[in-house]
């Protein structure tokens, strides 16, 4: 009888014991070569991440989709020391499949859906790695014009004439196709709120001090109302707590937040969409 490990418990330099995991985010890198890699990010029942990659040439057995979402037991791996400028996760180790790789698909574990919201106030204050990507939770509310730049376009979101209520503002800046994602789903929507998850973005720095957040080209993701149900309780309260301010900004009170972090679980060239996320700052 197989016996399972968490992936916390995992050491290199020895034959690997067989895991469970769920394909949180999967992704193709490196962008735009010829030849790419199939990246994803794995999570177990523990709520603990890792990265992990399909090379390109190695063909999983019975024509398995490794699909987000999708739980896998997985036997005969190769576990490596992780490495990079940039981390999806914060394990030390990198999980390889190769050709003598079992990958079966399962029954789900557990319904964990791997979202670890970020403080706002310890982003800002600079508590957080850039090296590790984070994932952050908010309302959307407002995505600025296009502005062309020499290697690509963005847009400014300014705030002015702020009302006199203090919010605590995260800015985060979008490239490439999440860029037309998100620019798509804001011209399109007409709901008042519109609650936004950001998974797996990261810290840009500037200055010695934060600049915003940004997303990795095809890695990261933009989730919008998302059919998580600590995010359907979060939006359906949202009136209780939200008022509109001139009609643009959003008052979020800061416990709804805390709420939602503690009850989750678990390019180069194109458009450029710049967004901000506020909450209350009680």
């Amino acid at each position: 009888m197989l016996t399972y490990a968490c992936l916390t418990a995992l050491v290199p330099g020895k034959k690997q014991p067989a895991i469970r995991v769920q394909i949180v985010r999967t992704w193709m890198s490196p962008f735009g070569l010829i030849r790419p890699n199939t990246c994803m990010v794995f999570g177990d029942e523990k709520g603990s991440m890792i990265e992990a990659t399909l090379p390109w040439g190695v063909v999983l057995p019975y024509e398995i989709n490794l699909d987000e979402g999708d739980w896998f037991e997985i036997l005969d791996f190769k576990l490596i020391h992780a490495s990079g400028l940039i981390r999806t996760t914060r394990s030390k180790y990198h999980i390889n499949l190769t050709h003598d790789s079992v990958v079966t698909k399962i029954q789900p574990i557990t319904e964990c859906n791997f979202l670890f919201c970020a403080s706002y106030k310890t982003i800002l204050r600079g508590l957080y790695h850039p090296k590790f990507c984070i994932g952050l939770c908010g309302a959307l509310v407002e995505v600025g014009d296009i502005q062309d730049f020499p290697e690509a376009q963005a847009n400014q979101f300014n705030h002015g004439n702020q009302p006199s209520i203090r919010f605590t503002q995260v800015k985060c800046v979008a490239y490439g196709s999440l860029a037309e994602k998100l620019y798509e789903y804001w011209s399109s929507t007409t709901a008042n709120v519109v609650v936004c998850v950001l998974k797996l973005w990261r810290i840009e720095w500037g200055n010695g001090r934060f600049r915003c957040l940004t997303n990795i080209e095809g890695c990261s993701d933009i989730l919008f109302d998302p059919e998580i149900p600590e995010i359907h309780y979060f939006k359906s309260i949202c009136d209780q707590h939200v008022r509109l301010a001139d009609g643009l900004f959003l008052e979020v009170s800061s416990h709804l937040q805390g709420r939602l972090m503690h009850s989750s679980h678990g390019g180069e060239g194109g458009d450029t969409r710049m967004l901000i996320l506020l909450v209350r700052e009680d």
